[in-house]
């Protein structure tokens, strides 16, 4: 079972990789159209099918990763956790406050503080992978 659990958090994990790096060069960089109307209805459907997606694949990924240190304690498992818990505070201290602020208004510079950021975050989640994949 144990062995299964880690290959959940390795899949979830590299879902997450995909995602993010869909949006460092793709979704967050058409942001920043200038003629994009409409952009505050776009985005609100954008964050809605985001967080089905990304969402579960997410808590998979913490709870898988917590029962891993749980029943090994290892230096790789935590140090993955690690790393998860700065994803995670990345994510909900400072990227989901910007995808708020946009809707109200669209800003061009939060748009490039998000994008900085995100690739942050997908540096981390590729890191974390490094760890626990190989």
């Amino acid at each position: 079972m144990w062995d299964f659990l880690l290959e959940i958090n390795k899949f979830a994990n590299a879902l997450m990789i995909g995602v993010s790096l869909l949006a460092q060069f793709i979704i967050y960089p058409s942001f920043k159209k200038s003629n994009f109307k409409s952009f505050r209805t776009y985005h609100l459907n954008y964050t809605k099918k985001m967080f089905y997606i990304a969402a579960p694949i997410m808590l998979v990924e913490l709870f898988s990763s917590i029962l891993l240190v749980y029943k090994y304690l290892s230096k790789i498992y935590l140090t993955s956790l690690f790393i998860l818990i700065l994803i995670w505070i990345l994510t909900f201290g400072f990227i989901v406050p910007i995808h708020n602020l946009f809707a109200k208004i669209h800003n061009k510079e939060k748009v490039d503080k998000m994008i900085k950021l995100n690739g942050i975050r997908a540096v981390f989640w590729i890191l974390k992978y490094s760890i626990i994949g190989f």
